[in-house]
């Protein structure tokens, strides 16, 4: 399971794709660099997390290796002008390509994600209501939110959404989205 801290590694990724089409809209010369770049990145990510789609991402880069170093498949280039262009055109398609199979891969998990943030959010809600969140967190973090998820647990009207949100997320990760319910909540 993706756990959270690394589906939002992930998204960060996918956050850096605008810079590179600015670059590519303003003619940078290292727009092809920085996007080899990106791919290497992503690559890592991904395969950390024991994604698959780092395989579509390798494809990707190694598409851009090949048009840098002059293929052209099969496409006679007209003066140099129109080589930029090509190798311009073939980078933004592979950017496209590599994005969407990056945020295909991620889709399911940030919408488990989603929902279960949703419902930490009404849970808190609720739980603040009834006095089980403490205001003073006087212990240390890891206790203090342990706390209140025992809390929780012991109500009878409570748990089951508890236990939603861990079935969604797991155990640690439950404790990160209480702790940002939490944080939200006292805006």
């Amino acid at each position: 399971m993706l756990r959270l801290p690394n589906l939002e590694a992930i998204e960060a990724l996918l956050l850096d794709v605008p810079a590179l089409v600015d670059r590519m809209d303003g003619h940078d010369p290292a727009f092809l660099p920085a996007l080899k770049a990106w791919f290497a990145a992503a690559e890592d990510t991904l395969r950390n997390n024991r994604l698959a789609a780092a395989s579509e991402v390798a494809a990707c880069r190694a598409i851009l290796i090949a048009v840098e170093r002059g293929d052209t498949d099969g496409v006679a280039a007209r003066g140099s002008t129109s080589a930029r262009r090509y190798r311009e055109a073939r980078a933004s398609h592979l950017l496209s390509r590599a994005a969407g199979a990056v945020a295909e891969t991620i889709r399911s998990r940030r919408g488990q994600a989603d929902e279960a943030a949703r419902l930490m959010m009404q849970l808190v809600a609720a739980a603040d209501r009834l006095g089980l969140i403490p205001s003073d967190r006087g212990r240390s973090p890891s206790a203090y939110l342990n706390g209140i998820r025992q809390a929780i647990s012991a109500r009878a009207e409570l748990v089951s959404h508890l236990v939603h949100v861990t079935g969604l997320l797991g155990e640690t990760d439950t404790l990160i989205v209480l702790d940002r319910s939490i944080a939200a909540l006292r805006q």
